[in-house]
């Protein structure tokens, strides 16, 4: 059962949809097992930042990456 944003505790959650194509925007970096880990030396602070991103669409419309539209 999908909570909300702060009740996810996963890297991506497409609920009832299909991905977009937006989510290459999303960050990984190692929270679990997934990526090879973040970067060292002055950016080292990083790790120890959490970096989330969350799109939640209330619209009854599902409007695609870069505004791609299919004719149907």
């Amino acid at each position: 059962t999908f909570l909300s944003s702060v009740g996810s505790d996963c890297g991506i959650a497409n609920v009832n949809i299909g991905p977009s194509g937006a989510e290459i925007g999303g960050a990984f970096g190692c929270e679990k097992e997934t990526g090879g880990g973040r970067e060292s030396g002055s950016d080292a602070w990083k790790a120890y930042m959490r970096r989330q991103t969350n799109t939640i669409n209330y619209s009854h419309d599902l409007p695609l990456a870069q505004g791609i539209k299919f004719d149907l």
